[in-house]
């Protein structure tokens, strides 16, 4: 494991966590898209039968559909599956994506690691189920402390609002400066137990393992360098996403729909028909843009786990 002395730079992770995502799209793609359809039947096939089950119940022939959907929202049955699905899925899906962040997290921290080349990828071992617990125990955790840190935050903004009311005047920038500097610092404490924890994920997928006491003191002395490397990461895979999209999406949404509404004059409504055109164009561009985020979301602390265990040019991708 790295020691406390090392350091992780600033601007390469978020840099090659982006790149990767760029370079490697093909091979994420590759094993992303059995899970994720495997995931869109799983949410489709809950809804339909949420709805075979429940809205046999409500008569939706009445001339009050306002009526319907009250019954709807009323039915107890309707309730208990939504919030089954909400609760369960989500789950669910996270254990079926476990293969695909596992592979990317291994493939974006050592140049030798290549997923096996079929059409296809899903693998749900020991490695993926010790991800999947770790992502779970991480999430408790940070939203644990979220919870606790917003009481915090709440308790110190209401104790300045009552302090700043008894005086007036100038003086109550004097009361107020010191509850908001407070509830930034809480705010900080935050981010820091979040960030301190983060390389508990590759650790489960590279060296399947759970191990949140290594992430801890992995990451000793980093806290100020992976704040700054976390915000620039965020901000340049926002930008680049952003980017992509109004390159892509929006030129193609406004010919397309242009060139059906002219062609709805000459030859009627079968000029819609280039609205599926449009659709056959968006469905694969919105699974390599998410591709792309999924890759450079997942690298981003796999290049910070292979700085800070300074694993050498067995981790150099680039």
């Amino acid at each position: 494991m790295g020691s406390s002395i090392m350091k992780t730079p600033i601007m390469r992770p978020p840099l090659e966590a982006i790149l990767f995502g760029f370079e490697r799209i093909g091979m994420v793609i590759r094993i992303a898209w059995l899970p994720i359809v495997l995931v869109m039947v799983l949410y489709l096939g809950s809804f339909v039968l949420l709805g075979m089950g429940s809205l046999s119940d409500v008569d939706f022939s009445s001339d009050d559909p306002e009526a319907a959907l009250e019954a709807l929202g009323g039915s107890s049955s309707f309730l208990a599956g939504y919030v089954a699905i909400c609760s369960i899925m989500p789950l669910i899906a996270m254990l079926l994506l476990s293969c695909v962040y596992v592979a990317i997290i291994r493939a974006s921290t050592f140049a030798n690691f290549e997923p096996p080349s079929l059409p296809f990828y899903f693998a749900l071992g020991a490695r993926e189920l010790r991800y999947f617990v770790t992502r779970i125990l991480y999430g408790i955790i940070v939203g644990v402390t979220a919870v606790i840190m917003a009481g915090l935050v709440f308790g110190a903004v209401g104790l300045t609002v009552v302090a700043s009311e008894a005086v007036a005047g100038q003086a109550k920038a004097l009361i107020i400066a010191p509850g908001v500097t407070l509830a930034i610092w809480i705010f900080l404490v935050w981010l820091w137990v979040a960030l301190r924890l983060l390389l508990a994920l590759p650790i489960a997928a590279i060296e399947n393992r759970i191990s949140f006491g290594d992430a801890w003191n992995m990451t000793k002395g980093n806290f100020w360098r992976l704040l700054i490397s976390g915000a620039l990461f965020v901000s340049v895979l926002q930008g680049v996403v952003f980017m992509l999209f109004i390159i892509f999406f929006i030129p193609a949404a406004i010919i397309i729909g242009l060139l059906a509404f002219a062609g709805f004059g000459v030859v009627g409504p079968v000029a819609f028909v280039l609205f599926a055109l449009l659709a056959l164009f968006l469905i694969p561009a919105i699974i390599a843009l998410a591709s792309f985020s999924v890759a450079a979301e997942a690298a981003f602390p796999a290049r910070l786990y292979a700085y800070l265990t300074g694993c050498g040019d067995d981790c150099r991708i680039y």
